[in-house]
């Protein structure tokens, strides 16, 4: 399915009237592909511009390259690259004034701290995304709700993240972005099974909840099948397999994560990988597959991981070296989930807090 985003992007380039504004057509193509994960695309788009202007670019120009090589990095999971280009976009953006890409470049920004936990920063920039995009600005705007829609559903508030996911729709579907579409349904699946998964691990049960994010993992799987996108070709079987350990469905869970190929799944989610594949091997009775699996999940731990995640991977390891009959292992990873889990409930407490803030502080302005 051609983008209808894309089509216009392709006649704007054909038809510019000057070098600046087709620059930036080619650096919100490259971006698109980018997010879409055709990477070859995405980097001839961005070398033409670079070809284009040489050493003579001009701020706002600049301002959009690194922006898109930026969503290029976090588009192939490589944040820390991914934030240095964005920010020094945005530094130059606000700089020199090129309000056009300082919207944008903040929005995205603001994502990327986000999803480096950065989260003063991440609303500081939120603030000035929301607050300067113009009404027409959907590519900054799109952006800028799908951050405070994740932030809020990361808190645990769904119904709060309600609305700013409803802007995301609004503001993607006037420009036509699948791409964005594509990532706000990935990302509504993703939350809601990481709270199910949790949840589960620490003997809570929520069908309810389960039955909808199964729901969503399927719609959002079904859409990049159609609009063609591959960047998230790791993370959906991932979702989709932890639901399936959370229903019982053992063997089904086991088939659909062994699908995934480790060395594409970034670092921070591979601990969880392993856990689950223990999980489903210990459950089913291959007991020594289960013992390799979590030692495989342990030393992934080492790895930077997000509160929730560790917590997550370490309950269910507890369990299962209780199962193995190793209790000083079972208890020092019991102690350490319950630790995680307290530390993410504090972020989210922090997170919500500061994001109600920034409402608050967007509606006052806006009346």
């Amino acid at each position: 399915m051609q983008s209808r985003l894309l089509e216009q992007l392709e006649a704007s380039i054909r038809s510019s009237p000057n070098r600046t504004e087709w620059a930036r057509s080619m650096c919100r193509q490259a971006s698109h592909y980018a997010r879409q994960g055709i990477v070859d695309q995405a980097t001839q788009a961005i070398d033409s511009v670079r070809q284009s202007f040489g050493v003579t670019l001009e701020p706002e120009v600049a301002s959009w390259l690194m922006l898109a090589e930026g969503i290029l990095h976090f588009s192939n999971g490589d944040f820390q690259h991914a934030r240095d280009r964005v920010q020094r976009a945005h530094g130059l953006a606000v700089s020199m004034n090129a309000t056009r890409a300082a919207p944008a470049c903040a929005a995205w920004f603001a994502h990327i701290e986000f999803n480096l936990s950065n989260f003063t920063r991440m609303v500081q920039l939120l603030e000035q995304a929301l607050t300067e995009a113009r009404a027409d600005d959907h590519q900054a705007r799109a952006r800028a709700s799908l951050v405070m829609a994740d932030g809020l559903h990361f808190s645990g508030t769904f119904q709060q993240a309600r609305p700013w996911y409803d802007a995301t729709r609004l503001h993607a579907t006037q420009e036509g972005d699948e791409a964005t579409l594509s990532a706000m349904f990935h990302n509504v699946a993703a939350f809601r099974a990481a709270n199910i998964r949790l949840a589960h691990a620490l003997n809570e049960q929520l069908p309810e909840e389960a039955r909808r994010a199964t729901l969503e993992a399927s719609s959002a799987s079904a859409y990049d099948a159609a609009i063609g996108t591959r960047s998230f070709n790791s993370l959906i079987p991932l979702v989709s397999g932890q639901l399936l350990v959370v229903e019982g469905r053992l063997e089904d869970a086991t088939n659909c994560l062994s699908q995934i190929a480790v060395d594409q799944l970034p670092q921070r989610l591979r601990a969880l990988l392993f856990a689950d594949l223990g999980w489903c091997a210990s459950s089913l009775g291959r007991v020594d597959s289960a013992k390799d699996l979590c030692q495989s999940a342990v030393i992934a731990l080492e790895q930077d991981i997000d509160d929730d995640d560790a917590a997550y991977a370490m309950a269910r390891l507890s369990k299962m070296y209780e199962l193995f009959g190793d209790a000083e292992t079972s208890a020092d990873l019991a102690f350490r989930a319950k630790e995680a889990f307290s530390r993410h409930r504090q972020t989210q407490q922090s997170v919500l807090s500061l994001l109600e803030n920034l409402g608050e502080s967007i509606t006052r302005s806006a009346k």
